[in-house]
């Protein structure tokens, strides 16, 4: 009976320790630590955990580097298992022990931050360079987008890819402010509230997205069995008109639009 206690104990600690918020902290201090400690100081300036003001709310951006070369905005992933996606899909897939799960393209989320930097410091998009690391064992199972790096050594190449000078150093000293005197405190309070705010877009979205396909559902369904409806055209009059797919079991039809 002490055995399974201890087992069952021991089971919830690593559950507990092994959430997706703490293994997302867990890889965002990776990279921090990567990049405080493997970029060359007078270099680059590197932000951690922002908290900016955005359209509708707040956005919270992993990490952000500032240079002479360009502005890095980074998404972290600390993921494992198989990764399909591609640049412009909306959603990708992990593929893990058999199990699929989806997920918000990293690269457009991301590009809301890049947008919210943006606003903020007035440059131009080209300077801003919208990069995602996955930090954990993950794979990539499809052909992968030039900016997603695949581990830390992978990142600090993307990264010293732009060696063309768009900034000078009074520049990056200014922005480096401007960002510090922009972004919220990250306290507690603030990263609830913050939560909170994705938390409404997220259900706003989804009330759309219902409204929309029941909207659609209305004028594409058969008023009379509820199955799809086809294009079909009267052979009398030459009109299109909508008929039930279960013609000539149902002759429901519904004006084309």
């Amino acid at each position: 009976m002490l055995k399974f206690l201890l087992n069952s104990t021991f089971r919830a600690i690593v559950a507990s320790y092994d959430t997706p918020e703490r293994k997302g902290a867990r890889g965002e201090r990776r990279v921090h630590n990567a990049l405080t400690f493997g970029l060359r100081e007078n270099d680059y300036r590197v932000l951690s955990d922002l908290i900016l003001p955005a359209a509708r709310g707040t956005t919270q951006i992993d990490h952000l580097i500032l240079s002479r070369f360009g502005i890095f905005v980074i998404e972290t992933k600390n993921m494992s298992g198989w990764i399909f996606g591609e640049t412009n899909q909306e959603k990708w897939t992990q593929v893990q022990n058999r199990r699929k799960r989806s997920f918000q393209n990293p690269l457009r989320q991301n590009y809301a931050h890049v947008k919210a930097v943006q606003e903020i410091l007035q440059v131009d998009e080209n300077a801003l360079h919208n990069l995602v690391v996955f930090t954990g064992s993950a794979e990539p199972k499809t052909v992968m987008p030039d900016s997603v790096a695949w581990g830390l050594k992978d990142l600090g190449r993307l990264i010293a890819l732009q060696n063309e000078q768009v900034f000078s150093d009074a520049q990056v000293n200014a922005y480096a402010q401007k960002l510090r005197d922009q972004s919220f405190e990250n306290t507690k309070a603030v990263r609830q509230e913050h939560v909170e705010n994705l938390r409404k877009k997220s259900t706003a979205k989804a009330h759309v997205a219902n409204a929309a396909l029941a909207s659609d559902t209305a004028t594409t369904t058969c008023p009379r069995c509820g199955s799809k409806m086809v294009k079909r055209t009267n052979r009398k009059t030459g009109d299109v008109f909508l008929g039930c797919a279960n013609f000539p079991r149902c002759k429901g039809t519904r004006k084309a639009t």
